[in-house]
């Protein structure tokens, strides 16, 4: 009886994983098409494809991965942001921890509308749809049932399923953002200002997580809001910050981001050409209590962005640190589809 009361504490720990949070980012900015579908084409340029890896608690021995790959593409841009256009973007996300493996696999697609309601400011919103496939494996697992005394002997057989069951679900998303700047509107350098405020919500479907053919957990809406804003110092220095807040069921997170800038290059303010080279060197800092020093470099539509997570609370004894990856490529002289730099 214990062996079996055993397996299903284990099943309830994942079930509490999976429902409680999700896979998560420390540079969730370089994300944002996971959380937020308004931000599907809400970037400088027309096309941009990006790749991030987070390798969470390295050193433990154990691996705990969290992939992206994503590419985002606009409907009648220009280069003078003047006028309304669409986005669309596709990600696969993998998760995989532990163990046991248990991990997830996500194929999304997103679509967006921006209404430009001036010069300065714009309106975004964006719909969002995934197929996510769950699963697991036990056998690289210990059990009560394997303890022969005076250790757990990983030949003796445990009786219990080697897999947890393999399950798909389709999920869905939605959100809304605002977005004020005055970058390249031919106003002094020191005055430039950049806002983005947004508000989302994922898996409004609530999907069921069926680890077995008798029962069954529901996937909890996770809430979100998030600002970002960037002040332009004067002499190539600008000072950015961000936040994000998430609720899931219970759970709750938020993460905060304070980064300095130096503007290596700016946009032209006449052609409107985007091709801004900067160099970022910052700080993000976690409800739960995480310290991140981050770099970030663009070097003409090449974005590269790395941290190094330090762990402060309690568990931090035994899982200290973790590291993560960003990069991107974005189209920002013209389109990949079109030959035309001005528009």
């Amino acid at each position: 009886m214990r062996k079996y009361s055993k397996f299903i504490v284990i099943i309830a720990l994942f079930a509490l994983k999976v429902t409680a949070q999700d896979y998560h980012f420390t540079q969730y900015d370089r994300a944002m098409l996971l959380l937020n579908p308004s931000a599907a084409g809400n970037f400088d340029g027309f096309e941009r494809f990006s790749v991030q890896n987070r390798n969470q608690w390295v050193g433990t021995g154990t691996r705990f991965m969290t992939s992206l790959a994503s590419a985002e593409l606009t409907f009648g841009k220009n280069n003078f942001d003047n006028k309304s256009y669409a986005g669309m973007g596709l990600h696969f996300n993998r998760d995989v921890g532990g163990d046991s493996r248990f991990g997830s696999n996500v194929i999304g697609a997103t679509l967006s509308g921006h209404l430009v309601t001036s010069k300065r400011s714009k309106f975004s919103a964006g719909i969002q749809t995934a197929v996510s496939s769950r699963s697991g494996d036990l056998s690289n697992l210990l059990f009560y049932s394997q303890w022969n005394g005076s250790t757990f002997d990983p030949s003796i057989p445990t009786n219990e399923p080697n897999q947890i069951a393999r399950f798909s679900f389709i999920d869905a998303g939605a959100g809304l953002s605002y977005t004020f700047s005055t970058k390249g509107n031919r106003v002094a350098q020191t005055q430039q200002r950049y806002v983005n405020v947004g508000v989302f919500a994922q898996h409004v479907s609530r999907p069921k997580l069926r680890y077995n053919e008798l029962t069954y957990d529901r996937l909890q809406v996770k809430f979100g809001a998030h600002l970002e804003s960037e002040i332009n110092l004067g002499s190539g220095l600008a000072l950015e910050f961000k936040t994000i807040q998430m609720l899931q069921g219970k759970h709750y997170v938020g993460r905060y981001g304070v980064l300095f800038k130096a503007i290596l290059k700016q946009s032209a303010s006449i052609t409107r050409l985007k091709n801004d080279a900067f160099f970022n060197v910052g700080m993000y800092m976690s409800s739960t209590g995480t310290l991140s020093p981050v770099v970030v470099v663009d070097l003409g539509g090449f974005q590269l962005g790395m941290n190094y997570d330090l762990e402060l609370a309690k568990i931090s004894r035994a899982y200290r640190s973790s590291i993560e990856f960003s990069l991107a490529y974005s189209f920002t002289k013209s389109s990949m589809f079109k030959r035309s730099k001005i528009r």
